[in-house]
């Protein structure tokens, strides 16, 4: 009979190491959402055809929920660029937006959730960390 007990005890411990170590690897993908820790995010302010515009459309967009002058919509476009800058009048690559988070600058939750500040300018090009925008494949938040 200690035998079949010790063999019970194994088992027990066998399946709450596994189930501990699924919980682990589970969270560990949570917090990194498949990017490499490592890797920069960094926001962009663009439009719906994702070409980078001045940081004030998005300024601008704050004050009018989500649209700036013309009616048009602009966004905070988060994520990896493959160390590429870009400026002004560039478009951004599909393989970088499909993968990026777009944040309505006048969603103040949605930017703070995201590592932005929540309300103000953003300058383009600038490193965000932390928030859960890290490594959201191609969401929306608060648009």
């Amino acid at each position: 009979m200690s035998t079949t007990r010790s063999n019970r005890a194994k088992a027990a411990i066998t399946t709450v190491s596994l189930t501990g170590a699924a919980m682990g690897f589970l969270t560990a993908c949570g917090a990194g959402g498949g990017e490499d820790d490592n890797e920069a995010r960094e926001v962009y302010c663009v439009d719906e055809q994702d070409n980078v515009v001045d940081e004030d459309q998005c300024e601008e967009a704050e004050r009018n929920g989500g649209v700036g002058l013309g009616g048009l919509p602009f966004f905070f476009l988060l994520g990896s660029f493959g160390g590429n800058r870009y400026s002004v009048g560039q478009r951004i690559p599909q393989q970088y937006t499909t993968a990026g988070t777009r944040v309505n600058p006048s969603d103040t939750a949605a930017r703070s959730r995201s590592g932005l500040p929540s309300s103000g300018k953003v300058t383009s090009g600038t490193r965000v960390s932390g928030g859960i925008g890290s490594g959201s494949a191609g969401g929306s938040s608060g648009s």
